[in-house]
């Protein structure tokens, strides 16, 4: 039943998650909506290198699904899920499709291969 992907869940696949290292983070979250991390340490929970979570987890904040928190004095930057319906929703409803719904899963696969080929190519001369 692909029907399911909204807008809202379209808009945050393509926009703010935007390649399977964003869909590994958002997955994190709402697996374990309780962490608040550094960049480093999410990166060794989620498997994956600093420099591949770091662009993933700002683009998240700025979505309004994570919060920032600055710690020493600027010195470290620590994310947690936002603890608000809309942010926990979004990413329970992202879950539910891509671990729960074989079409749903191919689709937003699909929706994030299509995204980084249109990214990727090149701009035709005018």
């Amino acid at each position: 039943m692909i029907d399911t992907i909204t807008d809202r869940i379209r808009w945050f696949v393509e926009d703010v998650a935007q390649n399977i290292v964003g869909l590994d983070v958002a997955l994190f979250f709402q697996a374990n909506p309780n962490v608040f991390d550094s960049v480093p340490g999410l990166a060794r929970r989620v498997g994956r290198g600093p420099e591949e979570i770091g662009p993933a987890l700002d683009r998240m904040a700025a979505a309004e699904v994570l919060e920032v928190f600055e710690l020493g004095a600027g010195r470290y930057r620590c994310y947690a899920l936002r603890h608000c319906e809309e942010a926990w929703g979004l990413l329970c409803h992202l879950s539910e499709l891509y671990l729960d719904n074989p079409p749903a899963r191919k689709q937003i696969i699909q929706m994030i291969i299509h995204a980084r080929k249109h990214e990727q190519q090149p701009a035709e001369d005018a």
